[in-house]
């Protein structure tokens, strides 16, 4: 009877210590899970982020529309409202389906439902394939861009740069815009307007201007972070009244349009356009992969984490 008791009480002993084993298993499968929840709500909240990141610059290009003047030196046969529209465009489009995966994940995270953890992976991946083209495309298309751009932009500054009803207008205050924001002139230099048709319309008409306005050094240079908050709100409301590349006013006309060189040095920019705007896609061409291949890593964390809880849940169901 002793030994019968031993038994029972070894039998006992050792199907407490297999509960004590199955609730810690239990316990630290728990704690996996919510983990995982933790670091998929945080990536899930970092997403949100950037998704109003690219809404808001979306809407800044909307509300600001200047960079379309230097897109469309780019962009052959454009008007710089179609180009920075695309760009805007497209730019919130992907910043609403990011915040809308954002909000599948954080659903997934709390639930973790099975079904909705498998849609939000397939959003996840859709969304990783399209910042990878987009990221893809806009490096191509810049390569593509850059090769021909100095021909190009020589060509048309020879024969379609002007103000007259003949001229390519868009590509003429393109340039005009690009000389007062980088205080250049020309493509290769100031000697570049030298026998265009715009030289010899002046030449014609006797105001005998040796180049645009634009090239000259400017009284209202001082509006030069034409990107800050306010200067945003006024060009919202006042959209023709903060453009000074459109009726640029020289500090002293007559000494820039001086064709001998020391008597309109300091009154006419010297630089070409032509270094400062490459310079410029590129940076622009750089910050569009970046945000891609970032979003890209952010999103393929999102897919592992999911699709390790989503594997816990299942095997915790097994069981």
């Amino acid at each position: 009877m002793f030994c019968g008791a031993t038994v029972t009480l070894r039998l006992k002993i050792k199907s407490l210590r297999s509960l004590m084993i199955s609730t810690r298993e239990w316990w630290s499968i728990a704690r996996m899970i919510s983990l995982c929840r933790e670091k998929a709500i945080e990536k899930d909240i970092i997403r949100q982020l950037a998704g109003w990141t690219v809404l808001t610059i979306g809407a800044c290009l909307l509300c600001e529309p200047s960079k379309g003047y230097l897109l469309n030196l780019f962009v052959p046969d454009a008007t710089p409202h179609e180009t920075i529209n695309l760009i805007a465009y497209s730019l919130l489009g992907l910043g609403c389906t990011v915040l809308t995966v954002g909000f599948f994940g954080c659903r997934a995270a709390l639930h973790g439902n099975q079904c909705i953890l498998a849609t939000y992976m397939s959003m996840l991946v859709a969304l990783i394939v399209t910042e990878l083209v987009t990221a893809a495309v806009g490096g191509l298309m810049t390569f593509q861009i850059l090769s021909g751009l100095e021909e190009r932009l020589i060509n048309k500054l020879v024969v379609d740069y002007g103000h007259e009803s003949t001229s390519d207008i868009p590509f003429s205050h393109s340039l005009d815009f690009a000389q007062y924001k980088f205080n250049c002139c020309g493509i290769y230099g100031y000697g570049d307007y030298n026998g265009t048709a715009w030289w010899r319309d002046a030449q014609i008409s006797g105001n005998r201007r040796q180049v645009p306005l634009t090239c000259c050094v400017l009284k209202n240079i001082e509006v030069v972070n034409t990107e800050s908050p306010m200067s945003v709100v006024s060009r919202v409301f006042n959209k023709d009244t903060e453009k000074p590349w459109l009726n640029p006013k020289p500090i002293d006309e007559v000494a820039c349009q001086v064709e001998d060189e020391e008597g309109h040095d300091g009154y006419r920019h010297k630089e070409g356009c032509l270094p400062k705007v490459t310079s410029w896609l590129q940076c622009e061409s750089f910050t569009l992969v970046f945000l891609g291949m970032a979003m890209a890593g952010i999103q393929t964390f999102g897919i592992i984490t999911s699709a390790f809880l989503c594997r816990t849940i299942r095997d915790m169901q097994a069981d």
